[in-house]
């Protein structure tokens, strides 16, 4: 759904200049779509570096599949693991260590397995979270930053290409042509930087920090395990978790008006 959002804007644009009867052939230039994009994805790696820019174009994928832990399943997994180590002790859980797919999930399992101090658990799993939710993040910062670059860059290749309208004012059949064309570099930046970098790096950070809600669930989840805690406390108290991240994914509901009224009335 998100992958047809992306492209929803911009055939609405294209929809619009056809029902104004402007031929698309006059909304593509390639000097301009150089300018555009590849000056701003240039901005962009300066900033950033190239890491950030190969992650951001491996993030797009997560409109697609976004890095969610299946909270439900990990839920049950987790209990299981509490009988197991319960039963047969912490180092019974390296047999399911390659069985977990999460590598987060693997590396605390992994850390239990070692007998790694409760606290001392709680202290590593949450600078692996801090880690992994700054580097989710790049994608995103990547993006917001292009789309801050695009407008800009887009009006200096407007400029470039008035210029070189002014440099043909010998020929004045051309420059209605010639104007016309350099706007469209403008039309490129303030186009990719709202309809697909702004809103691309808002949907990537979305989805980033709710990542970082699910894995402090998975290092609760893990805690209460090394703590030796049964298999129904473990459940209990990972479904309150579970059940808080539902309601906060649900949209808020619009005050009451039903005492306005009688407010009303009494005032009156």
């Amino acid at each position: 759904m998100n992958m047809v959002s992306l492209f929803f804007g911009i055939l609405v644009i294209l929809g619009g200049a056809l029902s104004d009867h402007v031929p698309l052939s006059s909304l593509f230039n390639l000097t301009a779509f150089i300018i555009v994009i590849c000056g701003s994805a240039s901005a962009g790696i300066l900033q950033f570096g190239f890491g950030p820019p190969v992650a951001a174009l491996r993030g797009v994928i997560w409109l697609m599949k976004p890095p969610r832990v299946d909270l439900a399943d990990y839920i049950t997994r987790v209990a299981e693991w509490s009988s197991l180590a319960r039963g047969q002790g912490t180092l019974a859980l390296e047999r399911v260590l390659d069985e977990v797919e999460d590598p987060f999930q693997r590396q605390g399992l992994q850390l239990i397995v070692d007998n790694t101090p409760p606290e001392d658990l709680a202290l590593m799993l949450g600078i692996i979270s801090e880690t992994t939710s700054r580097e989710q993040e790049h994608p995103a910062e990547f993006w917001e930053a292009v789309g801050g670059y695009s407008p800009t860059i887009g009006v200096l290749g407007a400029v470039m290409g008035l210029i070189h309208v002014m440099m043909r004012l010998d020929h004045p059949e051309e420059l209605g042509e010639g104007i016309a064309t350099a706007f469209i570099a403008t039309v490129y930046g303030v186009g990719f930087a709202n309809l697909v970098a702004l809103p691309l790096g808002m949907r990537l950070k979305s989805i980033a920090r709710a990542a970082e809600r699910d894995r402090q669930v998975v290092i609760q989840g893990l805690l209460l395990l090394a703590e030796g805690k049964p298999r129904i406390v473990i459940r209990q108290t990972l479904q309150i978790y579970l059940e808080g991240e539902e309601e906060e994914a649900q949209p808020q509901k619009a005050p009451s008006s039903q005492g306005e009224p009688a407010a009303a009335t009494q005032a009156a």
